[in-house]
């Protein structure tokens, strides 16, 4: 037993030795390792700040460079004196800085592979190339747009050189201040570009359409840069840019801008002088520059920073590796126990980990994968218990909106509200998972919310009646939800989720509908509404649509006052197509605005012959949809509808709903207001049908109120529909508006309308609505015979 215990004694102390050595040893590796790698930082630091200094002198010849291909351009455009004395001061300034850059360079890697050091090679090759394109500018062999390639070129090489960044170990501040310098520089490079083609532009002795057209592209292009660095940079460079563009000198350029532009490329603004053009334009250029400066100084400091930290980092590591080189054999005792609490937070990050891959980060939800699964496992056991499920899938309505107007941030805090007030609704008995960014879902299995499948629904959508509080904001929410219920059981997970967005996409679509249960009819129609808009599509392609016109008639002569144009599409396989089949779906696709130009422009040119046949009093027409009432170039295809035809606004009619109308009142008020300017009548078409409001009458400019065909259809019949028309007829009188009655069909219709004062009616009594060359027939008697 004793030798036993003297035999565990005598490896005890190897044991224990090795347990303290092996420590020791990795330690001291890892010290080595460690020191060698601060050692590294350091130098890697000093390269930086050596890196910013190259950049500070590079950004200087790039201003130096600017102001030369400036003024070469206005002196090759105009070989004047003036700009012979700017060109000779901006190569002194040129030579003085490339000296100064050179001199810098040879200290930033000068051999080697690494971008700085191809871009020293590159640079030196092109500067060198300088003198000899000055000669060329000096012996005037080259035109104003000739000069500018080589200067750009060594501008950019030198902006690369400017902004960039070595990689590794670089401050966590400095990519930042990079990111806003690097659209700073080229926002400045594009000014300079802007003051070379100006200048080329105003001195030149003939007119280059090319520098023209460099010149507007270079606008677009500063644009850009401009909203990059704002996008980009720190907000007191964002303000700094601003208020340099509320400055007098700023406004002097944008009047000068305008000037070119309005002149356009056939001819040049008298007014503006060529040297008055680069000094206002060199001014936002040094402007830009000043600019550039406290960037590119606060990147100087940055870099001094870092090295200053590198060096402080470098000593204490030198400390703490000789303190814990001692502390290290003391905690060497403590191994085991340490690689047992190791393995623990191992198995704990694994298990982290794990869940994370499952989970929403931001709400904290199944993910998609991890619902796919879920849902994959709850489908089957429903499939073969033949149980009910529910899959819910709730769609937020104007979410990228929200984001765009109020941020990230918002964003997710509401995301996470959103989630959060679902599953409390839920309870942990429903699967709640986050499977798009603005869209939840919620499966229902084994639960007795299934008894009440729309009731569930209703009470999803009411967690988003409640404004969302997000600091001082209140956030309102919508959404749309999309409902699928098993049995039946697709084969597939995958199906019932597509099922539940054919559903979504089925309440978008609809006005009105928040909630739409899917059924088989849905897919049919949706392949049917995306081959109607395939055909729509191909019927304007191929000249499918024709107008017919329906007479409107005044009641006391009979006589023909005004056709209503009437879009009719014949399909080649289809046949008529009725136009309540066709136009929400025209309206829905956008294809609505192609189509209301093709009805006006038609409509209008059509009354230009009527009227230069010999009815010159004769007005038309055309009823004008939601979609285009709200378009914000409608006067303008007004406009160009009017001109083209060679009509007079005032033989032009637009016809609106009502429910166009209240979509937006402020809005249609003020288009309404314009379009009466310009001359054009307007009505309230199916009036009696929708709002009918004496109120929202008087805002609205409108000449004439149409009567809806329901109402006079029911005249003999119904007392309510003699009330009703009764109503519609004072209410116009009231306003001192025209009424045109829609839908006559009979004698005594027409009889009773006239009676009250109606002054125009429109239907089958007079003529069904037909082609152009059948109206003829019609205004050859002037008046209607009633059939």
């Amino acid at each position: 037993m004793s030798d036993q215990a003297g035999g565990y004694g005598e490896g005890l102390g190897p044991r224990i030795s090795l347990a303290i050595a092996i420590p020791v040893v990795a330690f001291l590796l890892m010290a080595v390792l460690a020191l060698g790698g601060r050692q590294d930082e350091a130098r890697h630091m000093e390269h930086s700040l050596a890196t910013a200094s190259l950049a500070r002198e590079a950004k200087v010849l790039i201003h130096a460079l600017q102001a030369e291909r400036g003024s070469s351009a206005g002196y090759l455009s105009g070989f004047d004196d003036r700009f012979l004395t700017l060109l000779q001061t901006a190569r002194s300034e040129t030579d003085q800085a490339m000296e100064r850059f050179r001199e810098q360079m040879s200290r930033v890697d000068p051999t080697g592979s690494s971008p700085i050091a191809d871009l020293a090679r590159t640079l030196g090759h092109e500067l060198d190339a300088l003198e000899t394109h000055r000669r060329r500018v000096d012996g005037h062999r080259l035109e104003p747009l000739q000069v500018l390639p080589p200067y750009s070129n060594v501008i950019r090489h030198l902006i690369l050189v400017a902004s960039h960044v070595p990689q590794r170990q670089s401050p966590a501040e400095m990519p930042r201040l990079i990111h806003a310098y690097r659209p700073l520089l080229l926002l400045k490079e594009h000014a300079g570009l802007e003051r070379a083609l100006g200048s080329a532009w105003l001195d030149s002795a003939r007119h280059d359409r090319n520098v023209f057209y460099r010149y507007s592209s270079n606008l677009a292009i500063q644009d850009q840069q401009r909203s990059h660095f704002l996008t980009l940079a720190p907000v007191e460079y964002g303000n700094t840019l601003l208020e340099l563009e509320s400055r007098a000198d700023h406004r002097a350029l944008m009047e000068a801008r305008a000037a070119i532009i309005n002149h356009g490329a056939a001819s040049r603004p008298q007014h503006l002088d060529a040297v008055e053009w680069f000094r206002i334009t060199s001014a936002r250029v040094d402007a830009l520059r000043d600019m550039e400066l406290r960037l590119s100084e606060q990147i100087m400091e940055t870099a001094r920073m870092a090295r200053e930290e590198s060096r402080q980092r470098l000593a204490l590591w030198t400390f703490l590796t000789l303190l814990l080189m001692a502390v290290t054999i003391g905690l060497s005792l403590l191994v085991a126990r340490d690689l047992v609490q190791r393995y623990r937070q191992h198995q704990e990050a694994m298990e982290q980990t794990a869940y994370m891959a499952r989970h929403d980060p931001l709400t904290g939800l199944p993910n998609r994968a991890h619902f796919h699964e879920q849902l994959e496992a709850r489908l089957a056991k429903a499939r073969a218990h033949q149980l009910p499920l529910c899959l819910y899938l709730m769609d937020l309505a104007g979410f990228a909106e929200l984001n765009r107007i109020w941020g990230d941030a918002v964003a997710d805090h509401v995301l996470k509200r959103v989630a959060q007030r679902l599953s409390e609704l839920a309870g942990p008995e429903v699967l709640t998972a986050r499977v798009y960014g603005d869209q939840f879902a919620l499966v229902v299995f084994k639960d007795s919310r299934l008894s009440d499948i729309k009731g569930f629904g209703c009470d999803l959508l009411s967690t988003l009646d409640e404004p969302f509080q997000v600091g001082e904001r209140r956030i309102e929410v919508a959404a749309h939800l999309g409902v699928v219920s098993c049995p039946a059981y697709p084969d597939h997970a995958s199906q019932l989720l597509a099922h539940a967005g054919f559903a979504v996409a089925h309440a978008k679509a609809t006005l009105g509908q928040r909630m739409c249960l899917f059924e088989p009819g849905l897919l049919a129609r949706h392949t049917e509404a995306v081959e109607l808009d395939q055909d729509l599509d191909q019927a304007l392609v191929q000249g499918q649509f024709e107008l017919h016109y329906q007479p409107k008639v005044a009641l006391e002569s009979g006589r023909i006052v005004s056709f209503e144009a009437l879009l009719r599409w014949q399909h080649p396989s289809r046949g008529w197509v009725p136009p309540g089949q066709f136009i929400p779906r025209a309206e829905a696709s956008g294809s609505i605005i192609a189509i209301g130009d093709l009805v006006l422009r038609e409509a209008c040119r059509q009354a230009r012959r009527w009227r230069d046949a010999g009815w010159p009093d004769l007005t038309v027409a055309v009823n004008l949809s939601t979609v285009q009432l709200y378009q914000a170039d409608l006067m303008a295809r007004v406009q160009w509808a009017l001109s083209e035809a060679g009509l007079p606004a005032e033989a032009l009619e637009l016809e609106l709903t009502e429910t166009g109308l209240m979509e937006d009142m402020d809005a249609a008020a003020d288009i309404l207001e314009h379009l009466r300017a310009l001359g054009v009548r307007l009505s309230v078409d199916d009036f009696g049908t929708g709002y009918s409001s004496l109120a929202y009458l008087r805002r609205f400019p409108v000449h004439a109120l149409k009567l809806d065909a329901r109402f006079v259809k029911d005249l003999e019949s119904s007392d309510e529909a003699e009330m009703i028309a009764n109503a519609v007829l004072a209410l116009a009188e009231s306003l001192s508006l025209d009424c045109v009655a829609e839908g006559v069909e009979t004698e005594a219709q027409a009889d009773w309308l006239r009676a009250r004062g109606c002054g125009q009616a429109q239907g089958y009594l007079f003529a069904r609505p037909m082609p152009a060359d059948q109206c003829e027939s019609l205004l050859a008697h002037e008046y209607v015979t009633r059939s």
